[in-house]
């Protein structure tokens, strides 16, 4: 228990910059949300004029900017699926190969302490973070929408958008935290990191554009959850969830072995 406090403290600064500034963004976001319903004709002859490839890439085929789900999926959505993820990889991705990168791994293993102990803890501690993350985030984009969609908008479909990025940042977290085992140091782990889900993003947009990659959308994250498909569908689809979920339990269950096996950098 205290190496999982003593994480919570750790990350406690990172979680309160990353959280205070998406909530203030979808704050900005959602104010002119009003004035775009307002001007939905407008909008839609902007929209007939950009190239079909561009429309289609960010769903604004399928979402209409006019309704308060389709805003909230073409705008803040998209924010909050790969800035939440770079968040949750990095918080992941630093939990035990901080340790090494910082030479206080000799003085915590030579503790009465286990190895899985400590890669259970560490790993709690970052879910109890994204968590947090994700639930402040949700309660104020539901006040924003109260405010602002005024009763006009799905609530179900909302609640679905809001665990949507939640299960994409359980599933990159989870890639951070193997990641974590094999690759130690801060300059390295950290750019590796963000480059994973950016790659990942950037092929779910290719696979967007073209027909012949659109198999590569069971390789991206961004497509188990797309805002899209969930504001159509009102639901997941459950072949998406089901390699999520391979992944997170493979990934987890990896890292404990491998962590076990390792030879620590002191």
């Amino acid at each position: 228990m205290i190496i999982f406090f003593r994480e919570l403290s750790r990350n406690k600064k990172a979680l309160i910059i990353w959280t205070s500034s998406m909530v203030l963004f979808s704050v900005f976001l959602m104010t002119f949300f009003p004035t775009i319903t307002e001007q939905a004709d407008k909008l839609d002859e902007l929209m007939e004029q950009y190239p079909k490839e561009i429309v289609e890439a960010f769903n604004f085929d399928r979402l209409r900017m006019s309704d308060p789900m389709g805003f909230y999926g073409g705008q803040i959505y998209i924010f909050i699926t790969l800035f939440g993820s770079i968040y949750s990889i990095l918080l992941f991705s630093g939990a035990l190969s901080r340790e090494e990168s910082e030479r206080t791994s000799e003085f915590l293993l030579t503790r009465p302490v286990r190895r899985t102990t400590i890669v259970t803890s560490k790993a709690l501690a970052a879910v109890v973070n994204i968590t947090l993350f994700n639930f402040i985030f949700g309660i104020t984009n539901i006040i924003l929408f109260d405010i602002y969609a005024r009763g006009t908008f799905d609530k179900k479909i909302l609640y679905l958008l809001i665990l949507g990025p939640y299960i994409m940042h359980l599933f990159f977290g989870a890639l951070g935290l193997l990641l974590s085992v094999f690759v130690v140091r801060t300059r390295t782990v950290y750019p590796l990191s963000i480059g994973i889900v950016i790659l990942a993003y950037f092929i779910s947009i290719v696979s967007t554009l073209s027909e012949k990659a659109e198999d590569l959308k069971y390789i991206t994250p961004f497509k188990y959850v797309d805002a899209a498909d969930i504001v159509t569908n009102k639901a997941f689809t459950g072949i998406y969830l089901l390699i999520v979920l391979c992944v997170i339990v493979t990934s987890i269950l990896s890292t404990y072995i491998f962590y076990y096996r390792k030879d620590i950098l002191s």
